[in-house]
């Protein structure tokens, strides 16, 4: 039944799509991910002819640029469904803005989720003060990591779960973003991507 529900949503049309419904087809994805169930859906050459002049993707994806978090494959979606935004700790300045802004309002996406995941390097990095050659990334992190410097429990996790939060809570007031999340156009979460087991937790915004 599940499998059934997974390619309704697939195959229903993306204008039509609420930002509860990118959501959720997100999360179906990463489940079939999680079990080895591939879909792997709009692959096929005819994809690739629909999508040659025309782009309708229905989620942004911030994420990290770890080699191991590619977001295509995590929620098992094809080609054209994800604008993806990757950048060494998932962080959001005023490049990433623009793409985010331009797929919300342009293209017509409805979900952002912007992707911490475990273990990640860049917020390892800037905990440990180690921040040479990614000084511009430490700066946009620092704000929202700093509480978890002197942290002894699980300072790693809770330091990439609390840049995903701040990542997203930043997305949120901007004036274009702001203006689409008004009108019930857009929705913006924090996640968490576990390496081990594949699975995506969405956040809370706490």
């Amino acid at each position: 039944m599940k499998l059934l529900l997974s390619l309704c949503l697939l195959s229903a049309p993306l204008a039509a799509m609420t930002p509860d419904e990118g959501l959720q087809r997100l999360v179906d994805g990463n489940n079939r991910y999680t079990q080895d169930q591939f879909i792997s859906p709009d692959r096929t050459q005819e994809r690739r002819e629909e999508v040659v002049s025309v782009q309708k993707p229905y989620a942004i994806i911030v994420g990290c640029s770890d080699s191991r978090v590619s977001p295509e494959i995590i929620f098992d979606q094809g080609i054209g469904d994800l604008f993806v935004v990757r950048v060494a700790g998932n962080v959001v300045g005023p490049v990433e803005l623009d793409s985010i802004e331009y797929s919300a309002a342009v293209l017509g996406s409805v979900t952002v989720l912007v992707l911490g995941h475990e273990n990640c390097g860049a917020v390892r990095a800037v905990l440990a003060n180690q921040t040479k050659d990614i000084e511009a990334i430490a700066e946009l992190m620092e704000k929202g990591i700093a509480p978890f410097r002197n942290d002894q429990a699980d300072a790693v996790s809770n330091a990439i779960k609390a840049n995903a939060r701040a990542m997203a809570a930043y997305i949120k007031t901007t004036p274009i973003l702001g203006a689409l999340i008004k009108d019930g156009k857009l929705k913006v979460y924090p996640g968490y991507y576990n390496l081990k087991s594949g699975k995506v937790d969405i956040l809370d915004e706490k």
